[in-house]
């Protein structure tokens, strides 16, 4: 009921500001109604091969692709954005009794509309969703009478978990490439599809959707630090108000380097903390624990960034 009252909510919101601004736009004619379109497709391959070497190691190989797609359209008393976020690479060991391994999966999408209150505070509605395409699995090797095997576990898949939060609240906005968004209404509703894992993520066993009701925070920065780099962030911090002592978090960033038209190299991470998660930590013991992903690539990168009357 309560994911039903929020998401009509956020829908009454959405459509109320944008017949507003609607009818504001038609009366000024001045005002221009573009939307700005920017986005990148990348590759990135690469290989490491060992015959006979001394110092040790595995041969392998690993790629990937990424996509990412922007787009904005501003007007005198609006900003509505949409946006996606896609990866997903795969690493080939060759001695391994598990060969392809899975490296990176990635699926967001998101959109928000922000109606202008003044130029540096805003009412935005916003909403996005996250999960992965593919099977997660955690890999493990034991030794047992002198022998060491390697074992695989599946704990992910598509839709087990996935995410989707729905937010209202007010947006400050002092510099073009710097905003914090403080959010009273928000609901965080998890699925999963499998009720395998429904216990590791926090529901109840068999339970494959789970509704939360709180307080969301959301802090972004996204600039050109220096020519052909970019810095871009957004922390996250969610709170159910029954537990206000407990905080989901959520911290992507990254860092861009263009090398050219076509070559580019980033280096990205995440940081997730999830009371309600159970992850298997590195000491072999089972519980809560901070989550934390890095990764360098280097690839061929098609980038575009157009604008449309």
């Amino acid at each position: 009921m309560r994911f039903i009252i929020s998401t009509l909510g956020v829908l009454l919101f959405i459509i109320t500001t944008s017949n507003v601004s609607k009818a504001q736009d038609s009366t000024d004619v001045a005002t221009p109604k573009l939307w700005k379109h920017e986005g990148k497709f990348g590759l990135n391959f690469s290989n490491v091969g060992l015959v006979n070497w001394a110092g040790g190691g595995e041969s392998s190989y690993s790629f990937g692709g990424i996509q990412t797609y922007k787009g904005v359209r501003e007007t005198d008393k609006a900003i509505t954005r949409i946006y996606t976020d896609l990866a997903y690479g795969l690493i080939n060991q060759s001695n391994s009794t598990f060969p392809m391994k899975k490296t990176d999966d990635r699926l967001n999408l998101g959109a928000d509309y922000s109606y202008k209150l003044n130029k540096k505070f805003l009412v935005t509605a916003s909403g996005d969703f996250r999960t992965q395409f593919d099977k997660g699995y955690e890999y493990k090797t034991e030794e047992i009478n002198g022998v060491k095997i390697e074992t695989e576990n599946q704990i992910s898949a598509f839709f087990a978990p996935a995410y989707l939060n729905l937010n209202i609240g007010l947006t400050y906005t002092p510099k073009d490439y710097l905003f914090l968004t403080l959010s009273p209404i928000a609901n965080r509703m998890t699925f999963v599809t499998d009720t395998v894992f429904s216990e590791k993520y926090g529901l109840e066993p068999q339970q494959t959707f789970r509704d939360q009701s709180g307080v969301n925070i959301k802090f972004g920065f996204d600039k050109e630090v220096v020519k052909n780099v970019t810095l871009k962030t957004t922390y996250n911090m969610f709170a159910e108000y029954t537990r206000m002592d407990e905080w989901i978090v959520n911290w992507d960033f990254l860092i861009d380097m263009k090398v050219n038209k076509y070559l580019s190299c980033n280096f990205s991470t995440q940081l997730i903390y999830d009371p309600d998660v159970t992850v298997d930590r590195n000491d072999g013991t089972t519980g809560q624990a901070v989550q934390f992903k890095h990764a360098l690539n280097i690839g061929v990168v098609y980038s575009f960034a157009t604008s449309d009357k």
